[in-house]
């Protein structure tokens, strides 16, 4: 009588385990089947441009966000992010830099030249003009150049919400972002370029 009832406790043990181990199993392969499906749907791969930055082939990297332009257009955002490669490259190439900071500002003016009225572009136009004076020995013009976008940019967010491309965005945010930088780069032009020989 004894024999059955551990028999019977045997098989018990041995079916719960076996049910666990194989609900387990299914659980974890199933992830991981779930995990490749995604991949598989999403582009997670960064952009054939950032991945040259980030190796530090800045030209490759401008050549590939120009080859990008559909039918020789230019688009102001290409524009914008060449300008801030060149600023990365004189980052790097100090000997250069102030090729670099000249191409940077050129591509600047074009993107502002192309949206004169999208704060985005104004604003980045800011950043990177300003970031071109700092590694330029006569930073003056591209102060006063980042001084004027600034100011554009300010002037168009002047409501509560502004519409780029066809979609509307709250200006708070555009002049929490223009105003701390505006402020340093009229501090420069005040402090350095007030009283520059030209």
């Amino acid at each position: 009588m004894l024999q059955p009832i551990e028999s019977k406790f045997i098989w018990a043990v041995f079916w719960i385990v076996s049910v666990l181990f194989v609900g387990l199993g299914s659980y974890f392969v199933g992830r991981a089947a779930q995990a490749k499906w995604m991949d598989l749907h999403t582009d997670n791969t960064p952009p054939l441009d950032l991945k040259l930055e980030k190796q530090g082939r800045y030209d490759e990297a401008i050549q590939v966000v120009l080859g990008q332009r559909k039918d020789g257009q230019s688009a102001p955002e290409d524009d914008s992010r060449v300008a801030l490669l060149y600023l990365e490259q004189a980052k790097k190439d100090w000997g250069n830099r102030e090729k670099w900071a000249e191409k940077s500002a050129s591509y600047s003016n074009k993107a502002v030249e192309s949206a004169t009225a999208d704060p985005f572009i104004l604003e980045t136009a800011m950043v990177n003009m300003d970031r071109a004076g700092d590694y330029s020995e006569h930073g003056c013009p591209f102060y006063e150049k980042a001084r004027g976008f600034g100011e554009s940019a300010l002037t168009l967010a002047q409501g509560k919400t502004i519409t780029v491309h066809g979609r509307s965005y709250p200006t708070q945010e555009i002049t929490e972002f223009v105003q701390p930088g505006l402020k340093r780069i009229r501090a420069k032009v005040k402090a350095w370029c007030s009283n520059a020989v030209r």
